[in-house]
């Protein structure tokens, strides 16, 4: 047990620190040389660790430096999409490896979408299909965090609704997380730079709409996975003045909505992507100024009940439709609250404008390859009977210099 727990420190120290000497690994674990070198045979001979060059001290011969071994187990990162899955390698580090973006057919299901991504993925970065220890795959549904279970989905041809987390664990044999999409781009945006608000909102608008909440740095699922699934909710009676026909909040703000609206105002275009692209391009001409100014005052609705049940401190808009809004959308919506009798929250545009599911999803599963590297430690072979010297443990506070990595776990 104290072998365990020495070995593992000095494993979590290597991969938040970076390449370190035997000396080093003591000083900061608080064990001796001798046992320090134990640590560094095990871990060494266990494949958790391997030399990386050597450094000069200030007397005696070089002492060579070892660095954690990150490619003995890897992640697969998805983000399940209509027609197709976008995939991404990655190491302990969250370093990506290699990437695929893998077309699906009529005959899609669940297991043939991962199995595609997995050897794509693999097969692009070079690196072996059984070193694969985990996947995080992004879906548009509500996924139940205790069953696997999918319910409210979205546009997900192909993929079953009961156990599916269990279905690909054993066709897979590794663990399997089913996350919502926007849940992962809300982890995106934290790791993104907002690191120092540990509590936000982020409200997805695309062709679908949804919001991810983070409290205390954690991801708020409700109790079957389905919280923030803003969608289905009512349009207030205040929402006449301006539109007579919209039934929920999706019917407001969603995909086909804003593609009447934007031919309404005259930006040139025919299909959703044609008018985001037009408002990328001319952000200042009258046509998308005037698309703004409308959808802003629809946002505000969509936003003004998350503001009044859970009061964050930061909105964040995000989705293809608010990334192409940009900041006038966000400054838009605040303006538009202010005239209503809710508190108004600091609304701003994404810092995670690019694949913002697959980043989240990335970091979710650097995470568990983490972890399942920690794990191998107590699995290893032990020090070959090397017990001449008496085993000590690490000091208390001094086992990493780095931040230990998030759990975004809800």
């Amino acid at each position: 047990m104290l072998r365990t727990i020495n070995d593992r420190a000095a494993l979590e120290l290597l991969l938040d620190t970076g390449p370190m000497t035997r000396s080093q690994i003591g000083d900061l674990t608080g064990v001796s040389r001798p046992t320090s070198s134990q640590i560094v045979a095990r871990l060494e001979s266990a494949g958790l660790i391997e030399p990386t060059g050597a450094v000069q001290g200030a007397r005696g011969p070089q002492a060579v430096t070892y660095a954690a071994r990150t490619d003995v187990v890897v992640g697969l990162a998805l983000d399940v999409l209509p027609g197709g899955v976008q995939a991404r390698l990655v190491d302990a580090h969250g370093t990506v490896l290699g990437g695929a973006e893998v077309p699906t057919s009529d005959d899609r299901t669940a297991v043939s979408d991962v199995r595609a991504a997995w050897h794509a993925a693999c097969a692009d970065a070079r690196v072996p299909v059984e070193r694969v220890g985990a996947v995080v795959a992004g879906v548009q549904a509500a996924a139940d965090p205790t069953t696997g279970d999918l319910w409210l989905v979205g546009d997900l041809p192909g993929w079953p609704r009961l156990a599916v987390r269990s279905l690909l664990e054993q066709e897979f044999g590794v663990p399997v997380h089913i996350e919502n999409d926007v849940n992962l781009a809300t982890i995106a945006e934290h790791d993104a730079g907002r690191g120092d608000d540990a509590s936000f909102s982020l409200l997805w608008i695309g062709g679908g709409i949804g919001l991810g909440t983070l409290i205390d740095g954690r991801l708020h699922h409700g109790a079957t996975g389905a919280a923030g699934e803003l969608g289905y909710l009512p349009v207030p009676v205040t929402v006449r003045d301006y539109d007579d026909h919209s039934v929920n909040l999706q019917d407001l703000v969603g995909g086909r909505r804003f593609e009447e609206l934007a031919e309404r105002h005259g930006v040139p275009g025919e299909s959703y992507t044609d008018y985001l692209a037009a408002m990328t391009a001319a952000p200042d001409s009258p046509a998308v100024v005037a698309l703004v100014e409308d959808f802003g005052r629809r946002l505000a609705t969509v936003v003004q009940p998350v503001v009044a049940v859970v009061e964050p401190h930061l909105v964040v808009l995000s989705g293809p439709t608010c990334i192409a809004g940009g900041q006038r959308l966000a400054d838009v919506t605040r303006s538009h609250l202010t005239d209503t009798e809710q508190g108004v929250a600091l609304i701003v545009p994404t810092l995670a404008p690019s694949a913002p599911v697959l980043r989240g999803a990335q970091a979710v599963v650097a995470a568990d390859v983490r972890a399942l590297l920690l794990d191998r430690v107590s699995t290893h072979p032990s020090d070959h009977g090397a017990h001449g010297v008496p085993a000590q443990t690490v000091r208390a506070g001094t086992a990493t210099s780095g931040a230990p990595a998030p759990s975004y776990s809800g």
